[in-house]
């Protein structure tokens, strides 16, 4: 047993139970061989806690069992004094000790247990935000020619329809034929609504590509669910570029000047629907 006080760093001599100078209690401060209830490890007396798992340090007497009414030991593993029939068990301290541990250690364990799993759950949407490259901007110059040239096409029938019925009503075409007159305009403007859906929802289109973005494996995704681009997003998103090239002059000129100088080469239009344009191959689900 040590032959300083814990406190005051007074000598003092064997079985000396308080500190003359600054009455610290000795027995308990300094445990003489002091084990851990649970591990069972014996330490030094200066040591008050168990280095492997935590656990307060007690006297070894306390580690065994005893009844409760006649306080006599017993090693041969009884559940009851054959004297009085009182319950052999150790102290209450002792157990309430080895349960605080037993929580300390366990739960940890437990919690990284369920994080393991919900890490290696396929299913689990963490919504974190990921951050992704810019697109290459020579992609997405070749994406958008694409995509021009998909509209176009689909504007053609409309046209050609009303462009014929223009030259009809000038040169009397359809004198005598005015219900043939009246559908082939209807039809010509019906059809204008195709090449105008397409634009609205092209970047919605086949996992967030439109025909054009997949021809060059680039894809539109939605930054706050990590997911590909839908065809509400798509709408939102062409509609907001629509709105801000009306602007006149600064309107086009912002949006290109954003490509080129964000980071992540979003636009006005990808803050407003929380899209970016990303290369196929960097999505990470």
């Amino acid at each position: 047993m040590s032959n300083k006080c814990p406190k005051c760093t007074s000598i003092f001599t064997e079985k000396t139970k308080f500190c003359k100078i600054c009455g610290c209690n000795l027995q308990e401060e300094l445990l003489e061989k002091p084990t851990c209830p649970k591990c069972n490890t014996v330490f030094s007396s200066d040591i008050k806690f168990c280095i492997q798992d935590g656990t307060k340090l007690v006297h070894p007497d306390k580690l065994v069992p005893k009844c409760v009414i006649c306080n006599k030991s017993y090693n041969n593993g009884a559940k009851f004094c054959p004297n009085d029939g009182g319950q052999i068990k150790l102290d209450d301290e002792i157990l309430r000790l080895s349960n605080t541990n037993k929580i300390k250690i366990e739960e940890p364990i437990s919690r990284n247990e369920e994080l393991n799993t919900t890490l290696n759950n396929p299913q689990v949407n963490y919504n974190l935000p990921k951050k992704y490259n810019k697109a290459p901007l020579g992609k997405r110059a070749l994406a958008y020619f694409l995509d021009s040239l998909i509209i176009s096409a689909l504007f053609l029938p409309s046209l050609y329809l009303l462009y014929d019925s223009y030259l009809g009503i000038i040169n009397n075409y359809y004198v005598g034929y005015n219900d043939y007159f009246r559908g082939k305009v209807l039809l010509g403007f019906l059809l204008i609504l195709v090449p105008i859906r397409y634009s609205l929802i092209k970047d919605g289109i086949a996992e967030g590509q439109s025909y054009g973005k997949s021809a060059v494996d680039l894809m539109v995704i939605n930054v706050n669910t990590n997911k590909p681009c839908t065809k509400l997003n798509s709408a939102g998103r062409n509609i907001l570029l629509i709105i801000i090239w009306c602007i006149p002059y600064i309107g086009a000129l912002t949006e290109v000047i954003l490509i080129f100088a964000n980071p992540d080469g979003r636009k006005l239009s990808d803050f407003g629907a929380g899209t970016q344009v990303i290369a196929k191959g960097d999505f990470k689900k």
